[in-house]
């Protein structure tokens, strides 16, 4: 979710509000966090239940598996599209205009007219959770002053996460659902000359042969120039390239991951240089996409993740709705870590340091919600969304470096001069970040533990090493920083 600077935004919360977290998490230093780490999370605890009281009205509603929003539209005698999430093929049977599989779970697309039809879903015992449509799109803009942060002298996400050693994520294929890539990019280019990408897919176009979404696979299908030149055809005729990235959100997280430096002579490099890339387009010019178009995605990698070998998923975008887990995005994460063994990093959010503000999916009991680190000042980032969730589940998980950090630029786009450096990259900042950061980490991570062990790790084996070897900030894990920051491996 990614959050460019901008000097003056109306506040979301009230002046007052932000004065007492800003007390409470603002700490000064990293010795002061360590030392005030039982007093932190005692005061945030006692000045946080208010506000959870205020944000879930009715602890009843935690029992219930209806979004709110159906409700309102059945009492409005209003009809309402939803999306049905059951775990028997038999959910079949009710009519619906698109269906999306994982594993034990069907998700299904209705339409809801009366109480009635409502009644009807909630007397069958299959029936997980009903929601209504949503948005998803990478955070609001959020204010920071460029002048307090020397971002042109750092290179800040690989010195927070210590990723200088011999592990760069070799033979680790990490996929990123955002905005595409600017594959133009010198940097995602490997020291042959040729491109880290294995795929790119796009979930709004279709073949008109096929009927199936549009692809590319690198010197299979044909040049990166005849990409380019085919990308340049559709926007040109439909307003949107197929793969390139036209909005700068996507470049930027997979650089942040996986870019090799060569436009900066080493300075900017990924946190894991040596990974491949997936590359899934689902979120357009302006960086939203619809509640199909992000099950599409992730129903493509649940079917693709042998193909292609899928290690990693990285997801910096979210919806700020109340969710206990049992949503149709977050289920179908779930579904991707426990069937398929793929390691779901999520942006926690940049809805501010107020409890139960961690977005969908990182609210998924399997993903590894990621929360947003001020390396230069050493404190939580002042958007960064803080748990816990709204059935109060720990999250964040962990925290990555979030703000200012400098990556890819897409050419395609135009970022403010302030916020640029040189003519490849850009800085930017929020949860968006911090995610391809710390799944850059768990790349390294991978290749470390591969080598000493001859087979790849388990999620269970990152956790561990999370606990063991991240930069703990509290006690114990929390709802402000997880378990901390993680570091990668050296030895």
């Amino acid at each position: 979710m990614y959050v460019r600077r901008k000097r003056f935004v109306r506040r979301k919360h009230s002046s007052e509000g932000n004065t007492n977290w800003s007390l409470a998490l603002h700490v000064a230093s990293a010795t002061s966090w360590r030392l005030r780490g039982v007093a932190i999370v005692i005061a945030t605890l006692v000045i946080s239940l208010p506000l959870v009281l205020f944000f879930v009205p009715s602890f009843s509603k935690l029992a219930l598996k209806v979004d709110p929003r159906v409700y309102e539209s059945i009492a409005s005698s209003e009809p309402i599209t939803v999306y049905v999430v059951s775990n028997s093929p038999s959910i079949l049977e009710i009519s619906h205009s698109e269906k999306w599989h994982f594993g034990d779970f069907l998700v299904l697309k209705t339409v809801i007219h009366n109480s009635a039809q409502l009644h009807f879903l909630l007397s069958r015992r299959d029936i997980i959770s009903i929601y209504a449509e949503k948005s998803f799109k990478h955070a609001p803009l959020y204010w920071l002053d460029v002048s307090e942060y020397n971002f042109r002298e750092r290179d800040i996400d690989n010195e927070l996460h210590k990723a200088t050693g011999p592990w760069i994520g070799r033979d680790v294929t990490v996929a990123i659902i955002d905005t595409g890539i600017d594959y133009t990019h010198p940097d995602f280019y490997d020291e042959n000359n040729r491109s880290i990408i294995k795929v790119l897919i796009n979930m709004f176009y279709v073949s008109a042969t096929t009927g199936k979404h549009l692809f590319w696979e690198p010197y299979k299908n044909g040049t990166m120039e005849d990409l380019l030149d085919y990308d340049m055809w559709l926007w040109q005729e439909y307003g949107e390239p197929a793969f390139l990235d036209i909005n700068g959100h996507g470049t930027h997280v997979a650089g942040i991951v996986a870019g090799r430096g060569w436009a900066s002579n080493g300075t900017y490099r990924g946190i894991a240089p040596g990974v491949k890339l997936v590359i899934v387009k689902a979120f357009d010019k302006d960086g939203m996409a619809s509640m199909d178009m992000c099950l599409e995605a992730l129903e493509w990698v649940y079917n693709n993740t042998e193909r292609y070998d899928i290690k990693i998923l990285s997801l910096s975008w979210g919806a700020v709705f109340a969710s206990d887990g049992n949503d149709p995005l977050s289920l179908a994460v779930d579904e991707l870590v426990e069937e398929k063994g793929v390691w779901v990093f999520a942006a926690a959010g940049n809805e501010g340091n107020f409890p139960t503000t961690i977005v969908v999916p990182a609210v998924a009991r399997k993903a590894i919600a990621v929360g947003a680190w001020d390396a230069y000042y050493d404190k939580v980032a002042p958007f960064s969304s803080l748990g816990p969730t709204v059935d109060m589940r720990m999250k964040p998980d962990v925290m990555g470096a979030g703000v200012m950090v400098v990556s890819c630029k897409s050419r395609y786009v135009d970022f403010p001069d302030e916020d640029e450096v040189g003519e490849y990259y850009v800085a930017l900042s929020g949860t968006s970040m911090a995610t391809p950061a710390v799944a850059g980490v768990a790349a390294c991570f991978i290749e470390y533990y591969h080598f000493f062990n001859d087979w790849n790790p388990s999620r269970s084996d990152f956790i561990r090493w999370l606990e063991i070897n991240s930069r703990r900030i509290g006690l114990t894990k929390d709802f402000l920083t997880g378990w901390g920051i993680p570091i990668a491996p050296h030895t």
